[in-house]
C-alpha cells in the first residue's frame, strides 16, 4: 500500500510540474527552428491525411506539434513537445508546450507529428487557458510502423496525427496540458 501511495504521490507531483511548464523562453533561433517543423509537419499532412485540408480550411485555429514523443511502460508514460497556433490566415498567434501523462497498461512509444484544429473562437480560448484534459489512447506498433487512435473525453478539438515510427503495444488514458502564450510574450521571457 505504501508504494501506491508514493506511486501516486510521485505522479501528483510530476504532473504538477509538468502543469507547471510555462510556454516562455523561446529564442528567436528556437522560433525559427519550430516555425520550420511547423511549416514540414504541415506540408506533410496536407500530402498524407485526406481530411487536412479541409481542417485547415474550416477552423478558426489550430497547434502544430511536431516530432513528439509519447509512450508507456507497463502503467505509466507520457510524452510531451513544442508547437505553434496558427490562425485561418496562416499566421503564428502563440507558442504552447505540450506535457502528457499516460496511465494504463502496455510498453509502447511512438514519435509523431500531431495538429489540433479549434473549430470556433471558444475552443481557441480554451486551450490558451491550459487546463488539463482528460482522453484515451489505443495503440500498436512493430518494425518503426505504428498507428493509435485517441480521444479526448473533455474537449471538442479534431486531431489529426501522423506517427513517424513506434513500437509495442498499450491502452491507457491520457492527461494532456497545453500552456499557452502569445508570441511576443513566449519570446520576451
Amino acid at each position: 500500500m505504501k508504494k501506491q501511495m508514493k506511486a501516486v504521490l510521485g505522479l501528483s507531483v510530476l504532473g504538477a510540474g509538468l502543469g507547471g511548464c510555462a510556454a516562455t523562453g523561446l529564442t528567436p533561433e528556437a522560433y525559427e527552428i519550430t516555425k520550420a517543423e511547423c511549416q514540414a509537419t504541415v506540408t506533410h499532412l496536407s500530402n498524407t491525411e485526406i481530411e487536412f485540408d479541409g481542417l485547415v480550411k474550416s477552423s478558426h485555429a489550430w497547434a502544430v506539434f511536431p516530432g513528439e514523443f509519447s509512450g508507456i511502460n507497463y502503467f505509466v508514460g507520457g510524452g510531451g513537445s513544442d508547437g505553434l497556433i496558427y490562425n485561418n490566415s496562416g499566421e503564428v498567434l502563440g507558442y504552447s508546450r505540450h506535457a502528457r501523462i499516460n496511465l494504463g497498461l502496455g510498453v509502447f512509444g511512438q514519435y509523431a507529428d500531431f495538429v489540433i484544429f479549434f473549430p470556433n473562437e471558444e475552443a481557441l480560448n480554451a486551450f490558451q487557458e491550459g487546463n488539463w484534459s482528460v482522453g484515451g489512447e489505443a495503440a500498436w506498433g512493430i518494425l518503426g510502423l505504428a498507428a493509435s487512435g485517441q480521444q479526448s473525453f473533455t474537449e471538442t478539438h479534431e486531431f489529426v496525427s501522423d506517427p513517424r515510427s513506434g513500437g509495442g503495444a498499450g491502452v491507457f488514458l491520457t492527461f494532456d496540458n497545453f500552456s499557452y502564450n502569445d508570441i511576443d510574450t513566449a519570446m520576451s521571457e
